[in-house]
């Protein structure tokens, strides 16, 4: 996919509030730490103090949001997540072409809830083609969660409600495609920086990241 981007100033910090997790407050010279911030919440890693936040809009069935995951998104999180720079989160946004697309993001929540988002997600968007076949509770028997526990949290209509609320906040931002991304300093509201789409390549991403935190030096 093509990349697309524009500016976030453009969006109405009304719509932005919901975009970025708990814990992201407004700099006053800079970002400031944050002391107080909950712990983080399943869908995110890296410090929340860190100078610049990511968030990433996917689709478990996109196969744009598979090579993203899989071949570029590990070398950020090597050079800029594991390092402190960026604070990265991910959200759903199932597209309606995707037959399978919600059943495998509530999967993936529930995978969350038992400490294994990251390694549900990443075994999802590997094992793409079986999605139809439904996989999900063998995979999390291979990664040793707690099977019942992990088709009830499928079954009670929490995590679904969750997905089409991440999908909602989406479609408010105008981001309409995956992979879609946020990018930037974390105000109060949201993010100041810009918004973009496409599975771009480690290096075109690493030099975005590179401009934001030149922006909040």
């Amino acid at each position: 996919m093509r990349a697309r981007k524009s500016r976030l100033p453009s969006i109405p910090a009304a719509m932005l509030l919901a975009a970025i997790p708990a814990g992201f407050a407004a700099p006053a010279d800079g970002p400031q730490p944050f002391a107080t911030a909950p712990p983080a919440p399943f869908n995110a890693m890296g410090r929340t103090d860190a100078p610049v936040a990511i968030i990433e809009y996917s689709d478990l069935q996109c196969p744009y949001c598979a090579r993203f995951a899989l071949q570029t998104f590990p070398k950020i999180k090597r050079d800029y997540v594991d390092t402190g720079k960026v604070r990265y989160v991910a959200r759903d946004l199932p597209l309606p072409s995707h037959a399978f697309a919600v059943a495998a993001a509530v999967a993936v929540r529930c995978a969350g809830g038992q400490g294994k988002f990251w390694a549900f997600r990443e075994a999802l968007f590997a094992r793409q083609s079986e999605l139809g076949r439904s996989p999900y509770d063998a995979l999390a028997a291979e990664l040793a969660l707690d099977v019942p526990r992990f088709q009830a949290c499928r079954n009670d209509g929490a995590a679904e409600a969750a997905v089409r609320a991440d999908a909602e906040r989406a479609r408010s931002l105008g981001i309409t495609s995956t992979p879609s991304f946020l990018i930037g300093q974390p105000v109060e509201g949201g993010i100041h920086g810009e918004k973009f789409s496409g599975a771009e390549p480690y290096e075109k991403f690493a030099k975005r990241i590179e401009e934001a935190l030149e922006a909040v030096k």
